[in-house]
């Protein structure tokens, strides 16, 4: 095998282009997310068919011996402004970030078994895939609040107070 290796000036543009990509990874859920983050690896490859390309146009070059800042910029141009909008479009937009999910899941748990009263501790116990984490149950109620599913119901008796959120009666089917 034939190795061709990036020069110091063209790590430093793939360096900061993976940073830029963890912060679109922040930013993104589900199926992008793991998109983004295979991008940095996509930039390397892309910039290896650019200079071969180059090589391929010039006139009794040498044969490609290492790839270059401009290639590697040319690369992180068409992969993170052009393919990762294509991406965007195509995973993004289909998927729902992950305390909407949650709050789906719990929605359906609510209309299916019709409880007047939800816990979070309940919902713990559950172990339902996603919402594990304290952190995770409030996100995924704090969506059904904002929706007028659910209302937070004071139920301090004498201890430590309980999270309990009242489920809103014109859903209909409650027990």
């Amino acid at each position: 095998p034939f190795f061709v290796h990036l020069t110091e000036e063209a790590r430093n543009v793939l360096q900061e282009f993976r940073v830029q990509c963890q912060v679109w990874e922040a930013e993104a859920n589900g199926l992008l997310k793991g998109h983004i983050g295979k991008m940095p690896g996509l930039v390397v490859r892309v910039a290896n068919v650019l200079a071969h390309l180059d090589w391929a146009f010039a006139d009794g070059q040498e044969p490609v011996g290492s790839i270059e800042r401009s290639h590697v910029a040319r690369a992180c141009h068409y992969v993170g402004e052009h393919l990762r909008h294509h991406a965007y479009r195509a995973y993004g937009a289909s998927v729902l970030p992950a305390e909407q999910r949650n709050a789906r899941r719990l929605a359906e748990i609510i209309l299916s078994e019709g409880p007047r009263l939800v816990s979070r501790r309940d919902i713990q116990r559950r172990h339902l895939a996603g919402l594990q984490t304290a952190d995770e149950i409030k996100r995924a109620l704090d969506v059904l609040i904002d929706a007028d599913w659910l209302a937070v119901v004071d139920s301090k008796t004498g201890g430590r107070r309980k999270a309990e959120y009242a489920v809103n009666p014109k859903l209909g089917g409650l027990k």
